[in-house]
């Protein structure tokens, strides 16, 4: 549930830039749906296969400024899943090794320190 948390926003975000990309493409590229959608994951990921290009000069300026924008967001996304992912792993070392709390305590007082 923590990572649902953490992650809502980006993942939000994320997921209106794929379906906004696919509104787009299906309207001025004349793609179907489906199509349009994994041009937008396949562009936002970088993978880039070529099986699908914009022909239309709408579709090609489109591209440009959504690629800009959505790729900094893509990875923006996949950086904070990567985040929590290590967060957890130490928190679960931490607790294993039995310095967890002393890390919370640390917090607790340099918290108090930061506000004071």
């Amino acid at each position: 549930m923590k990572l649902l948390k953490h992650l809502s926003i980006p993942l939000v975000l994320f997921v209106v830039i794929v379906f906004t990309g696919g509104v787009v493409y299906s309207q001025v590229e004349n793609w179907r749906y489906l199509d349009s959608i994994y041009f937008t994951v396949v562009t936002l990921t970088t993978i880039g296969y070529g099986d699908f290009a914009p022909q239309t000069d709408i579709g090609k300026v489109f591209t440009i400024f959504f690629s800009l924008a959505g790729i900094g967001l893509a990875f923006y996304f996949f950086s904070m899943v990567g985040r929590y992912m290590f967060r957890k792993q130490l928190r679960d070392r931490l607790a294993e090794e039995g310095r967890l709390r002393t890390t919370k305590g640390i917090k607790k007082v340099s918290k108090k320190l930061l506000e004071s």
